[in-house]
């Protein structure tokens, strides 16, 4: 199964203010030692990274008994 998410919607400014009202509302403890200008330098940094490299392996891993999980920026 293959799903495919544009890059700009993943990351867009938009996807950051929902993440971080979300985890902040629902995983208060989880997102209190991140500022929300942390989210934002992190996603602003990952759309510079596709812009700069193109495609971006980040995860490549495969399980005993045959599955894969590959996930590419």
């Amino acid at each position: 199964m293959n799903l495919r998410f544009p890059t700009w919607l993943c990351f867009s400014r938009a996807t950051v203010w929902f993440a971080n009202h979300i985890g902040r509302k629902y995983a208060e403890d989880a997102m209190k030692d991140i500022p929300p200008e942390a989210l934002e330098a992190l996603f602003a940094e990952f759309r510079r990274i596709k812009k700069k490299h193109g495609s971006w392996e980040l995860v490549d891993v495969e399980s005993s008994s045959g599955e894969r999980v590959k996930v590419i920026l």
